[in-house]
Order: structure tokens, then sequence, then C-alpha cells
């Protein structure tokens, strides 16, 4: 397994990806639990194809990315058999607001369960802070569920714990409310 550089997926050109995308979105729900907008089970009408309601919900993501409002940031990898697929992404989010045009979100950092502890994360993360300070967003907020692996990288990567909500959503696992924690980093100072 080789990883590639990190790019920037583009509208037009890598539609035939988002498939992928729902792909990875579901197995992060399905085996770590993830709480990231869906709760399972997930329908597939056959087994290339992905639920419906996530591959709508990344087909809205890449129409966003078209309109240049958020950057959707790919790791793709050549499999054993030589093949490229997709590993992993984020997205950069940017804010509409007059007030704070320099803040952007972070938002659904995935990585496939096959392409974990490669690094993935770091080197997703470090381009999109790349990018964003080149568009002049400085300032990057993210969330994540209070316990999860993710709340653990978080910091390693410099951002700062500003808290948690209580019983902020749904668990995919059981049904149970659980709590999500609130991180911000301020690339001008880093």
């Amino acid at each position: 397994m080789e990883l590639l550089p990190v790019t920037i997926f583009e509208p037009g050109k890598h539609d035939h990806l988002i498939p992928a995308f729902a792909f990875i979105h579901e197995d992060c729900v399905e085996t770590d639990h993830t709480l990231a907008t869906f709760q399972p089970p997930f329908l597939h009408r056959d087994p290339s194809t992905p639920d419906v309601r996530v591959l709508e919900y990344w087909r809205n993501n890449a129409a966003v990315a078209a309109e240049g409002t958020k950057v959707m940031f790919m790791q793709m990898a050549l499999s054993e058999s030589g093949e490229e697929e997709l590993a992993g992404y984020v997205a950069l989010g940017s804010q509409a607001s007059e007030t704070g045009p320099f803040r952007g979100s972070v938002e659904k950092l995935l990585v496939s369960p096959r392409y974990r502890r490669k690094g993935i994360a770091k080197r997703l993360m470090s381009k999109l802070e790349q990018v964003a300070l080149e568009r002049g967003t400085s300032l990057l907020t993210l969330d994540t569920e209070a316990g999860s692996p993710a709340e653990g990288i978080y910091p390693r990567l410099g951002y700062t714990r500003l808290g948690a909500i209580p019983r902020y959503g749904v668990s995919p696992k059981d049904g149970r409310l659980v709590d999500e924690v609130f991180f911000y980093k301020d690339l001008r100072s880093t």
C-alpha cells in the first residue's frame, strides 16, 4: 500500500469518487459507531451502491465544493492490487460571515478502517491547514464525539479543547445520547 499526495476534490473530474466517499462514511459509522450524520442500518440496492441518503449527502457536498464554499481533501492510496482508491478525506467549510471571513470549519475527517494508523488524518489536516491559510482562513473549529479516538488526535495536531455539550447526539451504537467535544486552532499563532 502506497499513499499518494493529498489532493483536492475537483467537481467533474472526481465525481466518480462520490460513492467511495459514501462507503467510507458508512463504514466509519458501522465499524466505529462514529457520530457522523447518519444512523444505521444502511440500505443498499446492490453491493456496489451506497445508501441513497449518504450518497445524496456527498453529492450535495460536491455541489457545494463546485460553488467554492467548501474544499474537500482526499487521501488516495494504491491498493495491494495496484488500484488507486480513496483512503480518507476531510472538508474545509467556509463561513458566510462578513464579521468573520477568516473563520472555517473542519468537517468529516474520516479514514477508511482499512487504512488506519498510517498517518492519514495528520496528512489530511496538514493539507487542509495549508490551503486554509492560502485562502485567508486562519481560525478553524471542529467537533467530535467525546471519548472517540478523534478526541485524542486533535490536541496532538495543535487544536485547543473548548469544552463539551452533554447529550449532543444519538449514538449509532446503542441509541444513547452522547457528548460532543469542540476544538479550535488559530493558524495565525502556529
